[in-house]
């Protein structure tokens, strides 16, 4: 399937590791040029490097705090100075601690929260100006199945989820007025570093590596970042025209409520 990505230009956040990285690696391969931005700059080069030849002139990796709003201003400048315009965002970049909702503080929602959900609202809002002015646009929120099946120990996580899945849709109809997708993805257990650090805590209890990552989807197995970027890249393509204001859930069946 051509998905004719050739000549388009994406910001990725959250773009050095993970399903942005894949995502970041997916789009040089199909032809589109990309700007990653994340906050550790030995990954981000990391991920300049792994592109080689193919990202030659077509990739941009700048360390950037997106819970600050100067920063993530600054990325969309970059972009189009560098690139000349954007023609997907994929907000990407974070992720929420999990805790005992009792010990818990304050400061560990709001850190967690100005990443996870006012950062990608931030640079959405940033993201559609320059889109409305070139008359068009993707933008796709990856959040998480965290949101669709809450969980006691990762309250801050899934409720930023909740939310993103439900700033997504309000988005799509705000965008639609000037040309632009607006799409969101749930992913579920996808093998990344995070996936990793908290497998004691959404792993089964006393399981041995091998045994919690095979139990925790119908499939017998967790998913790929690869697989997931496949997703992304196909909906920012003109192949998924026609999905719009959509939360797309890509979890190995994990996630058995009707919804999602």
């Amino acid at each position: 399937m051509q998905l004719n990505l050739n000549g388009k230009v994406a910001i990725v956040t959250g773009g050095s590791k993970g399903i942005g990285q894949a995502a970041a690696l997916g789009f040089l391969a199909e032809g589109a040029s990309v700007l990653i931005c994340a906050r550790g700059k030995e990954a981000l080069e990391e991920t300049v490097r792994q592109a080689g030849k193919q990202g030659e002139g077509r990739i941009v990796g700048m360390q950037a705090d997106l819970t600050k709003s100067e920063d993530l201003k600054a990325v969309v400048a970059r972009c189009v100075a560098t690139f000349g315009r954007v023609d997907i965002l994929v907000n990407n970049a974070g992720s929420a601690r999990p805790g005992d909702f009792l010990t818990l503080s304050d400061e560990a929602w709001m850190e967690d929260w100005t990443l996870k959900f006012f950062g990608y609202m931030r640079m959405a809002r940033e993201v559609l100006a320059q889109m409305r002015k070139q008359g068009g646009g993707v933008i796709i929120n990856i959040a998480g199945t965290g949101g669709l099946k809450p969980i006691g120990s990762y309250m801050i996580g899934g409720s930023a989820n909740i939310a993103v899945n439900h700033f997504t849709k309000a988005l799509a109809d705000e965008g639609a007025k000037h040309g632009v997708r607006v799409v969101g993805i749930n992913p579920g257990p996808i093998l990344t570093e995070r996936l990793e650090k908290f497998l004691s805590t959404f792993g089964p209890a006393g399981a041995s590596r091998e045994e919690a990552l095979k139990k925790m989807t119908p499939l017998g197995r967790v998913g790929k970042a690869e697989e997931c970027a496949d997703l992304i890249l196909f909906l920012a393509s003109e192949r998924a025209a026609f999905i719009h204001g959509a939360n797309i859930t890509i979890d190995g069946g994990a996630n058995p409520g009707i919804m999602g």
